[in-house]
């Protein structure tokens, strides 16, 4: 079976490149905004050794009661620049994150967001639906300040 292409995402936020780095760094921001659902049942779980070869895990929590883990290592971190970390879940196992950080301005971030390595293009395609749904979290997290 052939492994599925890798998956891109682009978004620009409405905060600075250190405030979007920081939302993924610091466990009480992605614990408000890591979930995968429109609507947050509770925050999310999360364990994370911020540093190059740390561990991470984080469970999110569904109305229905259902939940949902994923964990990896961190393998490179540019401080406001980049991270690039190992990714598992039950639907991929081995795959690999790389998050780009970039100023538009003072105000506006661009995050990119590839993810690859994914064991099927079902894989992709469910991850592609999850991070839209966090990303959307994540756009709500700063608000709609200009």
């Amino acid at each position: 079976m052939m492994k599925a292409g890798e998956l891109v995402i682009k978004k620009v936020f409405n905060c600075s490149k250190r405030e979007l780095f920081d939302a993924w760094s610091q466990v009480s921001l992605l614990s408000k905004w890591f979930f995968a659902a429109p609507q947050k049942y509770k925050d999310s779980r999360v364990r994370s050794n911020f540093t190059v070869n740390g561990e991470y895990s984080l469970t999110m929590f569904f109305e229905d009661g259902s939940e949902a883990s994923i964990w990896g290592h961190y393998q490179e971190i540019t401080r406001y620049s980049a991270i690039v970390m190992s990714w598992n879940s039950t639907i991929a196992k081995d795959s690999l994150v790389r998050l780009g950080f970039s100023a538009l301005s003072a105000n506006r971030a661009q995050l990119t967001l590839k993810h690859s390595l994914f064991p099927d293009e079902a894989s992709k395609a469910a991850h592609e639906q999850g991070w839209q749904a966090c990303l959307a979290n994540l756009e709500k997290l700063f608000g709609e300040r200009e």
